[in-house]
């Protein structure tokens, strides 16, 4: 049933040039600027080739001669020998080793990174991971507490809030990095919004269009992100310093802070939560943009009536996304799946400059755009054979990649070890995550009710926060201990959280969002039913059509 604001939004137009300035602005613009700004920690805390400083090198030796006499020889993690990175002999006489006093590192690339700059390599080397860890555990307990902000007193000063916090805690970490504290203080900081603050512009975004622009909202602002992520690796390689770089990136977003007073609020998120007047004011704007005219009748109405739900404090618990059967076993699908599209884009992005052939900037940057055709294979998908089997076949295809990438990992055969071949591989994994990330982004944006939906999408975040965590734990045990085990771990990631989750979801495509919490504790209910009855009336018809 077509409520007051359905109507209303219809008359005053639900894609017109309001909505297509919004989306160029905050979903491509601000999205594609963001990303840089929320992830260039990734590569500013990339692990360069290092090794133990040695004496210098008399003029009739050779550099491998030299090298072979200070540093011992060790096994990697695949079984294979190789100069070691962290030891060198104590002595001459002896084969007695030490770990290094002092570190050489190759600059052809990174002139300086943060573990470079402060000697967090080998036994050091868990401090990367631990930066990583802190940031993961801000970004849970941000997420929850945005969520439920985001519900309760609106989209637009949830924006605001997490737009600055990013802006302060990674300028607090340029310019407080002599302090290791300080430094981490700031990355807190900066994840404790998480992903609020381009969410929250995507939810608007979201309640100000008609159903049949969802899926190309979420596939412009994921195109954005993957722009971003493409262009960051090229800014580092331009300075070639990680403090001009994170100044240059977190900077693009002190326009959108100054100029966020500007943005609109929801007029969705202002009828559910009973504010009709504003609700009213900010749809006299999409009317003015758009040249159209909300009707008398239905101004009137939004005016005396009130939308069908309880109170306002609908929102304030988390646990309200677990309210009814249904509703509960979608959350917790969608948590699934979101488990294994983190753990699996983490993994393939936090190994994108260690794992690319050559140059690690155009390395990163070409996996980036090759996300980009995922997401419009992704929506081709999606608007074909729906969000489940999109979601069913890329976490399929995933579980392949990984199985293969094992097997060339442990290989001693010449032709796997090729570096076009591996690159491709890559490239074909981060495009296959991307159109499960696709999936689960719709996922979260329309099962979820009005009242939850900014909360669910918080959620979602805390359980992938979680989840990314364990990423750079996951290369640690390929490095240092098995190189199988990253593999192993995905492999039955994927199947459990990605290939079970999304078959057991029920289909979203061209529903009707829910408004209240009534409707989304039914919504997938009717969706089985009708296929029962469906397949019920099709053996009836079989069965006369037999007797005729």
């Amino acid at each position: 049933m077509e409520s007051f604001y359905d109507r209303a939004l219809s008359e005053v137009g639900h894609d017109g040039s309001f909505q297509l300035k919004f989306d160029l602005l905050y979903n491509i613009l601000f999205s594609g600027l963001w990303v840089m700004a929320y992830n260039n920690m990734i590569l500013a805390l990339t692990i360069i080739p290092h090794t133990c400083k040695v004496p210098k090198k008399p003029e009739n030796i050779s550099e491998n001669m030299w090298k072979f006499k200070y540093i011992p020889t060790v096994e990697d993690a695949t079984g294979k020998k190789k100069s070691s990175d962290c030891l060198i002999y104590t002595s001459e006489e002896n084969n007695k080793t030490k770990g290094c006093d002092l570190y050489e590192y190759d600059n052809t690339w990174f002139e300086t990174t943060i573990p470079s700059e402060n000697n967090w390599v080998c036994e050091n080397e868990i401090h990367v991971a631990n930066v990583f860890a802190y940031s993961r555990i801000s970004e849970i307990t941000g997420s929850l507490f945005f969520g439920w902000f985001g519900d309760v007193y609106g989209r637009k000063p949830s924006y605001i809030i997490s737009l600055a916090m990013l802006i302060i805690g990674r300028f607090t970490s340029v310019l407080g990095s002599s302090s290791s504290v300080i430094f981490v203080v700031g990355c807190v900081i900066a994840s404790f919004p998480s992903w609020t603050a381009v969410q929250s512009a995507s939810v608007i975004s979201i309640e100000i269009s008609s159903a049949k622009r969802r899926a190309s909202i979420t596939k412009s602002r994921l195109v954005a992100f993957s722009l971003g992520l493409s262009l960051m690796p090229l800014i580092y390689w331009w300075f070639r310093n990680w403090k001009p770089f994170l100044l240059i990136t977190i900077a693009t977003q002190l326009p959108f802070l100054l100029f966020s007073g500007k943005m609109i609020e929801s007029p969705q998120w202002l009828w559910i939560t009973k504010q009709p007047k504003k609700c009213v004011q900010t749809l006299r704007r999409l009317e003015k943009a758009n040249n159209t005219k909300l009707n008398p009748e239905t101004e009137a109405e939004i005016l005396i009536n009130e939308p069908d739900i309880t109170t306002k404090t609908e929102v304030v618990s988390p646990l309200a996304v677990f309210a009814g059967r249904r509703m509960a076993t979608n959350t917790i699908l969608q948590l699934l799946l979101w488990i294994s599209v983190s753990v699996n884009y983490n993994v393939a992005l936090i190994s994108s400059a260690e794992k690319s052939a050559g140059n690690p900037f155009l390395g990163f940057a070409w996996q980036s755009l090759a996300e980009i055709p995922g997401y419009f294979v992704a929506a081709w998908l999606a608007d074909r054979i729906g969000r489940r089997y999109t979601g069913v076949l890329s976490s399929a295809l995933i579980t392949v990649i990984w199985i293969v990438l094992a097997f060339v990992e442990m290989s001693n055969i010449v032709f796997l070890k090729n570096d076009i071949l591996i690159s491709v591989l890559w490239i074909t994994i981060r495009i296959t995550i991307t159109v499960t990330y696709y999936a689960i982004s719709l996922f979260n944006m329309e099962l979820y009710p009005t009242c939850l939906r900014q909360l669910g999408m918080s959620l979602g975040n805390v359980v992938s926060g979680i989840a990314g965590m364990s990423a750079p734990y996951i290369l640690h045990l390929g490095r240092r201990i098995d190189a199988r085990y990253p593999s192993i771990i995905l492999i039955v990631t994927t199947v459990i959280g990605g290939i079970l989750s999304s078959y057991f979801l029920p289909e979203t495509l061209n529903a009707k969002l829910p408004e209240t919490i009534e409707e989304a504790q039914r919504f997938g209910q009717r969706e089985r039913r009708t296929d029962v009855k469906e397949k019920d009336e099709s053996v009836e018809l079989n069965t006369l059509t037999d007797q005729l």
